[in-house]
């Protein structure tokens, strides 16, 4: 026995390396598939920040956005409100005039 282990040393020794690089190439692998799922959940993970970014961006800009219009819509109304009040004031004005010189017509 201790012969044949001595005359055939090299290929015992080839077959144990052997499937010692098979057994290092399958841990590899699990181990790169491990980084890989890693990767994609940090990639996916980047990609729902960046949307979650662009939203509260967005919300902050219409919310200016929709402030800026109302206080131009409250400007507009003031505005409407004093053209309203010239018009009648003026309206009366020529009422008033008009019944004075009511003959003169």
């Amino acid at each position: 026995m201790k012969e044949f282990l001595i005359n055939h040393i090299d290929i015992i020794l080839g077959y144990l390396l052997g499937a010692g690089g098979i057994i290092s190439a399958w841990t590899e692998r699990k181990k790169r598939k491990q980084e890989i799922a890693r990767a994609e959940t940090q990639n996916q993970q980047q990609v729902v920040d960046l949307y979650q970014e662009a939203l509260d961006d967005l919300k902050k800009r219409y919310d200016e956005k929709f402030n800026e219009l109302e206080t131009e819509i409250k400007q507009l109304r003031l505005n409407l409100d004093l053209w309203k009040s010239k018009y009648r004031d003026l309206k009366d004005e020529f009422n008033k005039y008009k019944n004075t010189h009511e003959s003169d017509f």
